[in-house]
């Protein structure tokens, strides 16, 4: 049977992706999320599945970067988009614009999974919130400059408090640019660190209308804000993620303004109070005293204290002068051995002074310096004297002028060669260098005219070479030799 029409394949998934932009552009879709990814360029892929199929869903950067929430696998949601065929892979997917969670809404959801971060990481801990101070002079107000909840608080700190130092930090609340501007007003707070106590409020409305203060940028600042701070968001049934980070939380934007600091009423009678209290404890300290003195006064101990008193200011006067007796015998004594030591001493004669030996001490010292000065330089000429002579007579000096030394070897011993009839061809001998030594075998040999050049003997004689081997001659025939150096 013939096919009225054969496809390629980019064809049959062009045409099937024009019907299903035709009847499926705008889906939704619910199942749980699996296989979640995300990109480095930010797009998120995963699957949603049921118990009987599953669907491959791409979620684009610019969708994924408006989701309130996290997505993580296990997480039951719905999914809206246009469902299309992938051409390069032809895989069938659906190109999502919109999740959301099923059940919770998308923020309570967002703003659930944030508190559990957050309290993970101990940002809610009771053990790092500061207390506030009770009397602060200078107060800072991060809020809206023309809503209702600054009215409210300007009002109940003036009807509370007057002559507060108050500063409005201007900030948006509500809006996609309300989040930044409150944490870049806490930091900025934080950095100035001239005020005493901050104030982070809003009035009442919904759960968009407050995520502002559900931002983890926004409870980031409070954390590490170095300013004690009070939240007081929305309504008393309203809780925001800054709430509870920050060091207390007031139910409302005018509660927050009563928690900041006392009535003067209440402080002046809390003042009163007290001082009523310190009064009442020292008149009763002094009554108590007194009844006391007045039953020392009137027993029999007390009117013979003063006897007491004289009888010690007489042993004491007794005890002053054998003080004064004692010193002054043992200062005559001490006078005494004082002068037996320095009679002797007047006696010795000028020339034994200790002046005139330290005198002497120093000259001998000087001219012993200069002997062993003169001495050392005597020696250093000798010795430079004598390396001279070494190196004048030393083989080596001899030898770095290019000269050489034959020798015979005889078993471990070595004798040298003073005439080239005493070498026999193919004998191997020993040429020492300056450096080195050379073995070589004697291949040829010739009967010259001997050395002019003249031998002294140690006695003064001069011999010639000729003379110098008929010497050595005979003492091998002596049986004489020459160790090896």
């Amino acid at each position: 049977m013939a096919v009225a029409h054969v496809y390629q394949v980019s064809e049959i998934l062009a045409a099937i992706n024009l019907e299903l932009w035709g009847r499926y552009s705008d889906v939704a879709v619910e199942g749980e999320v699996t296989n979640f990814s995300r990109a480095a360029s930010g797009h998120c892929y995963f699957t949603i599945k049921d118990s009987q199929a599953q669907l491959g869903i791409v979620l684009f950067q610019m969708h994924a970067r408006t989701l309130r929430f996290k997505l993580d696998n296990g997480l039951k949601v719905v999914v809206r988009g246009r469902l299309r065929i992938y051409e390069q892979s032809g895989k069938f997917q659906l190109n999502a614009i919109a999740v959301d969670p099923v059940g919770l809404g998308a923020l309570q959801l967002a703003f659930e999974q944030l508190k559990a971060r957050l309290a993970e990481e101990g940002l809610f801990d009771a053990a790092r919130k500061r207390p506030l101070p009770s009397l602060p002079q200078r107060i800072a107000i991060v809020t809206s400059p023309t809503g209702a909840a600054i009215r409210d608080i300007l009002h109940v700190l003036g009807r509370r408090f007057e002559g507060l130092s108050i500063q409005i930090y201007p900030v948006r609340v509500q809006g996609q640019t309300a989040a930044r501007e409150i944490a870049a007003a806490l930091r900025n707070l934080s950095r100035w660190d001239q005020h005493d106590v901050v104030l982070i409020c809003r009035g009442g409305g919904s759960l968009e209308d407050l995520w502002p203060f559900n931002e983890e940028i926004v409870a980031r600042a409070i954390a590490e804000s170095r300013i004690p701070t009070i939240s007081g968001v929305g309504h008393e049934t309203d809780f925001t993620i800054a709430d509870f980070v920050a060091d207390m939380r007031a139910p409302t934007p005018s509660a927050a303004a009563e928690v900041v600091i006392r009535a003067k009423s209440e402080i002046c009678s809390l003042i009163d109070s007290s001082v009523r209290r310190i009064r009442g404890v020292l008149d009763r300290s002094i009554r108590e005293r007194r009844h006391m003195l007045r039953h020392f006064a009137s027993s029999d101990g007390l009117g013979a204290f003063p006897q007491r008193i004289r009888f010690r200011r007489e042993r004491l006067q007794s005890r002053r002068v054998s003080l004064y007796r004692l010193l002054e015998s043992h200062s005559k004594s001490l006078r005494t051995r004082l002068t037996a030591a320095t009679k002797p001493l007047t006696r010795f004669p000028d020339r034994l002074a200790l002046r005139d030996r330290r005198r002497y001490l120093q000259l001998v010292q000087q001219r012993s310096a200069q002997a062993i000065r003169t001495r050392g330089a005597r020696q250093r000429q000798k010795l430079a004297g004598l390396v001279t002579t070494l190196q004048a007579v030393s083989p080596l000096s001899v030898l770095s002028r290019g000269y050489a030394i034959a020798f015979h070897r005889r078993g471990s011993r070595l004798r040298p060669i003073y005439d080239s009839a005493n070498v026999s061809l193919g004998e191997q001998i020993e040429v020492r260098l300056r450096k080195g030594r050379l073995d070589c075998t004697v291949d040829s040999r010739s009967f010259g005219v001997e050395s002019v050049w003249p031998v002294q003997t140690a006695g003064g004689t001069v011999i010639s070479a000729a003379d110098l081997a008929g010497e050595v001659k005979e003492e091998e025939s002596d049986g004489s030799t020459t160790e090896r150096e």
